[in-house]
């Protein structure tokens, strides 16, 4: 029975934030006396043990940092860690990471990361729902939203402008002569894949051209079966797929079909992965740089937890000057485009 016990469910018997019970837990000397010993008396009442990890790690003198996120299966998302690892690897810091899924309750996913005692997290879900953000308020310590940009200002992130790249790429694909452009999208819906379609719309009905999207899954049994059902139908003069991985699906049904690449059909990218450059033919991207993304996220994840210790009695005075920060991006021409 006291395994199943959470942090959250002594934060709600308490009355308290799950911050205030890792306080209590970690820095009792800086909870006042009487919500102290109200939390102690609820974690001794529903038997509550800490992760003997989660203390250990918090004894210790080194840093300790989160990375939560959904998947690790995603190419673009290995890169990132990669990023962090190396950037966090200079600080001495120590990496944990947390595999959230999209049907698990936020409150059960986040409470698992509180306990843990990190100092810092990086938030690398690029699916936020109201109930998720409601939890990241109440978190102790600094929240990096990572290639993703938070909908709300408390909070900092690391991204690119999703929608200004998506948007100045069609127009390059219209002024290069190109009218009939198919922008592949995920059935599931993520921000960073609404802003990417948001551009590509804007970029379209400003030129008069007529919007075509078509929404598919990752799941390469699936997509291929749904692109070819397109392909059956028309051929677009360029496809712009949110992916790297749905691009060269799309490419590598097409060519089976005899149609050619790029002379009858070009392809874009919009992740640069290491696949872009192993499919045939290569494929162009839109290229932000992953790996910088992932290793600014930690350096800027480090700056907000070191004006979080320097003001340990303002507590949240780290997410007043949250701020979103754009990194750059480049178009790789390949051979996928003319």
């Amino acid at each position: 029975m006291s395994q199943q016990v959470k942090i959250y469910d002594v934060a709600g018997a308490a009355g308290v934030s799950l911050a205030t019970v890792s306080r209590v837990l970690n820095h009792p000397e800086k909870v006042k006396a009487e919500t102290r010993e109200r939390v102690l008396r609820i974690i001794k009442e529903k038997g509550y043990k800490p992760n003997a990890n989660a203390r250990g790690l918090a004894s210790k003198r080194s840093t300790t940092v989160a990375i939560v996120i959904p998947s690790i299966s995603r190419a673009s998302v290995a890169e990132m860690i990669e990023g962090i690892y190396d950037s966090a690897r200079k600080y001495g810091y120590t990496i944990r990471l947390f595999i959230t899924k999209d049907e698990e309750d936020p409150r059960d996913a986040w409470s698992e990361v509180i306990a843990s005692s990190v100092d810092g997290i990086l938030f690398m879900n690029d699916e936020t729902t109201d109930a998720t953000y409601k939890e990241i308020a109440h978190t102790p310590v600094p929240v990096v939203f990572v290639n993703n940009i938070s909908s709300s200002d408390e909070f900092g992130s690391i991204s690119i402008d999703y929608e200004e790249c998506a948007y100045q790429t069609t127009k390059e694909m219209i002024k290069r002569g190109n009218k009939k452009i198919l922008f592949i999208d995920t059935i599931h819906k993520y921000s960073a894949n609404e802003l990417k379609a948001a551009g590509y719309e804007r970029a379209m009905k400003e030129a008069g051209l007529e919007v075509d999207i078509l929404y598919s899954t990752g799941n390469l049994n699936i997509n291929q079966n749904d692109f070819k059902t397109y392909l059956d139908k028309k051929v677009p003069e360029v496809a712009l797929a949110v992916r790297d991985s749905m691009a060269i699906s799309f490419m590598n049904v097409a060519t089976k079909k005899g149609i050619k690449v790029p002379e009858q059909l070009q392809v874009i990218g919009f992740q640069n992965t290491r696949y872009a450059v192993l499919s045939n033919p290569t494929l162009t991207c839109i290229a932000p740089s992953i790996y910088d993304i992932g290793s600014r996220a930690m350096s800027y994840l480090t700056e907000m937890m070191k004006d979080d210790q320097k003001k340990e009695e303002e507590r949240d005075s780290y997410q007043k000057k949250a701020a979103n920060i754009i990194v750059d991006y480049d178009v790789i021409w390949r051979e996928s485009t003319k």
